[in-house]
């Protein structure tokens, strides 16, 4: 199926709107819009840059991005928190700037428009319908033409794009930024048609491509998190989207996978995201293949889930399997997550590869799509937890049982693979050799039977503080025990400031199922 519709930008009705078209006058009545803005810092570095909006030396995916004009809304902010003068000029300038120039940009996916794609199209309807709010009287009457223009042309592309359901994050967002602008220019003669198409596209969403757990059926974060703040958008001015049961599911969905910290694993191609929610219980997220176990400030998520396409490119990793586990309010065991941006020469070399995830990797094979990943055993007992799965992702089949054992706490990590193979794990810090094991920030990885060689390496991530809500890239270290006969029992101890003392017997949970 094609990303898009083919091209049908209509040149008078979208592209160029007749100024004739657009109320005179600042008085036109419409509702004040949901805030889309990022804050004030930065704004004043915008006064007097000079921007070239043809520039392909963004990237080829970020000059699509650059096209949503996100960047320029500091000036926004600043505008309304100061009333200074020089950032609505500052946005005046840059806005016809980039509307003078929009119909010269050329991008580097084949079919794929800069300007009129669904992305685009939504992300400019948040921040100009916001702007113009806020900017009022502030900008010039040119300006505020062509922002409308922008607005009301981006509404009737949306409504004609979207007249069919069709999966993914591109559509959802979309049209539920479609019905927020239809509800706040409720006056324009096509409003009532825009909300029809944008409820009727909603409500397909919700049945269909939200998971009965919740999860947005791309399984990742930050594009979940994406469709819910649209979703939220939209039931800002639609109440009634509110109550309803996919909606609630969808918040439920985050909350449980909401570390102590406040954090949501950056998980497939994703971010990291902050949730004012964070769940009570462990739970096991069937419909998207992940199972999670929570006590006190510990957080375990295993990924089990299948491999999801998309309209453009996969957002889902080459892993199963694989976990990451937080405590103490950091990361103990963490991944590669998502890369800071789709044009970073390690995007998959590194961050969607299966040796940035903490899972078993058969050195010299590629690991399939079609990886058949499978919950064989969750179970939730006073003293442990167990998850028990199994995958083909590899020609032999992979199985693998994790036992989170509560009174210490740590976690017993068990897998059978009938070929030479490696077992990772990565944390915030090199790995250092201490009695038998292996000792990291905060985890002590102590394999039951020694391997036949350590594979050590490092890579790029996310790094989440939960004190500033950031999370900057930094790096992270793997490490690698391979066995030629494919089996592991490892248990993994965390602890404070001194290495911990491993507990009598701790290997007898590894035989428990």
């Amino acid at each position: 199926m094609p990303v898009e519709k083919p091209p049908h930008v209509h040149p008078t009705r979208m592209r160029h709107i007749p100024s004739g078209e657009i109320p005179a006058g600042r008085a036109w009545r419409r509702r004040t819009p949901v805030p889309a803005a990022l804050p004030a810092e930065g704004a004043d570095e915008l006064l007097g840059i000079e921007v070239d909006f043809l520039d392909k030396g963004h990237g080829r995916s970020r000059l699509y991005g650059f096209h949503y004009l996100r960047w320029m809304t500091p000036l926004v902010t600043a505008y309304a928190e100061t009333g200074d003068q020089r950032y609505a000029d500052a946005w005046d300038r840059l806005f016809r700037q980039w509307y003078a120039s929009r119909d010269l940009v050329e991008g580097d996916w084949p079919g794929l428009d800069v300007v009129w794609y669904s992305l685009g199209v939504y992300a400019r309807a948040m921040y100009v319908t916001h702007a113009l709010a806020v900017l009022g009287e502030a900008v010039s009457e040119e300006c505020r033409l062509e922002m409308m223009k922008t607005v009301l042309g981006g509404a009737r592309w949306a409504a004609e794009e979207h007249d069919e359901f069709r999966h993914g994050n591109w559509q959802f967002a979309t049209v539920c930024e479609l019905l927020h602008t239809a509800r706040i220019f409720a006056d324009f003669p096509e409003s009532a048609q825009w909300a029809s198409v944008a409820l009727a596209r909603i409500g397909e969403h919700l049945d269909n491509d939200v998971r009965a757990d919740g999860g947005h059926h791309e399984r990742s974060p930050g594009y979940h998190n994406m469709c819910l703040e649209a979703l939220e958008r939209a039931a800002a001015v639609e109440p009634s989207l509110a109550g309803h049961p996919r909606y609630l599911a969808m918040r439920e969905w985050l909350a449980a996978l909401t570390t102590s910290g406040g954090w949501v694993p950056h998980l497939q191609d994703s971010g990291i995201v902050w949730s004012p929610d964070v769940g009570l219980s462990s739970v096991n997220l069937e419909a998207s293949g992940y199972a999670v176990f929570r006590r006190e400030s510990f957080h375990t998520v295993i990924n089990y889930g299948p491999y999801v396409g998309h309209e453009l490119e996969p957002h889902s990793h080459h892993a199963a399997l694989d976990f990451v586990i937080s405590g103490y309010g950091r990361p103990l065991a963490w991944e590669a997550g998502g890369p800071p941006s789709y044009d970073d020469p390690g995007y998959h070399s590194w961050y969607q590869a299966t040796r940035a995830h903490n899972t078993v990797v058969v050195p010299g094979l590629e690991y399939v799509e079609d990886r058949r990943a499978a919950c064989d055993l969750y179970t939730l007992d006073d003293d442990i937890s167990v998850f028990a799965g199994h995958h083909y992702g590899y020609p032999q089949r992979h199985d693998r049982k994790i036992v989170f054992v509560h009174d210490g706490p740590y976690w017993i990590v068990v897998d059978r693979i009938d070929t030479d193979a490696v077992w990772q794990l990565h944390g915030l810090a090199p790995w250092v050799e201490h009695n038998g094991g292996y000792l990291g920030a905060n985890l002590f990885v102590l394999p039951l039977v020694p391997p036949d060689e350590v594979v050590l390496g490092n890579g790029p991530a996310r790094i989440p503080d939960p004190v500033t809500r950031t999370a900057p890239f930094g790096e992270i270290h793997s490490l690698g025990l391979r066995r030629r006969d494919g089996r592991f029992t490892v248990g993994l101890f965390p602890f404070l400031d001194e290495p911990p003392t491993i507990p009598d017997g701790w290997m007898v949970h590894a035989d428990r199922r």
